[in-house]
C-alpha cells in the first residue's frame, strides 16, 4: 500500500499523511516482541514467588524497564499499522501532530509568518519526498514519504494561501 494524502475543506486548513502499512510479517514480528516485554516480567514474578517463595522489591525495576519496551514495541506496531501525520493550517499558525490511533504525539505549532515550505526529495528514491515548513526560528518536517508530484502540488496551494 502506498502512502496516500488528504486534503480538507476549501480553502485549505486539513492535511493528513496516511503512513503506507507495512507487511503482515513484520507487524506480527512487532506485535510478538511487545506482548513477549509485558508477558515476561509476569512470568518472572510467578516463577520467582513459586521458586523462592517471595518477591524482591527490585521487581519493580524489571517491570518499569520491560515496560517501557513493550510500550516502545506498541506505538511502533499502531504507527505501522494506523500511522498518520496531520497538519492543520490555521489563520496565524501551522501545527503538526502524529496519530497512531490510540496515541496522539504532542501538538508542534509554527507561526506562519515568513513562512518556507520545503519538498526534501529522499536519498534512496528519487520519487518519494518529505514536506518541511520552515519559519524564523522553528520547522515542522513530516516523516511519511509521499510522491514528489503531488507534494509540488501541494506546496503551490499552500504558498497560495499563506503568500
Amino acid at each position: 500500500m502506498k502512502s496516500t494524502v488528504e486534503l480538507q475543506d476549501d480553502p485549505l486548513s486539513k492535511i493528513t499523511f496516511n503512513s503506507p502499512r507495512s507487511s503482515r510479517f513484520s507487524r506480527i514480528i512487532l506485535q510478538s516482541f511487545m506482548i513477549l516485554f509485558f508477558a515476561i516480567p509476569i512470568f518472572a514474578t510467578v516463577s520467582t514467588a513459586v521458586l523462592l517463595g517471595e518477591v524482591s522489591p527490585a521487581i519493580v525495576i524489571f517491570y518499569i524497564i520491560f515496560g517501557l519496551c513493550g510500550y516502545y514495541f506498541l506505538r511502533l506496531f499502531l504507527w505501522n499499522k494506523h500511522g498518520k501525520e496531520i497538519l492543520h493550517l490555521e489563520h496565524r499558525k501551522i501545527s503538526y501532530e502524529a496519530d497512531y490511533k490510540m496515541f496522539k504525539s504532542n501538538k508542534v505549532e509554527i507561526c506562519n509568518e515568513d513562512l518556507t515550505v520545503e519538498v526534501n526529495p529522499v536519498m534512496t528514491n528519487e520519487k518519494l519526498a518529505t514536506f518541511k515548513f520552515i519559519s524564523e526560528s522553528q520547522s515542522i518536517e513530516t516523516v511519511v514519504k509521499v510522491p514528489i508530484e503531488e507534494l509540488e502540488i501541494l506546496k503551490k496551494e499552500i504558498e497560495a494561501v499563506y503568500n
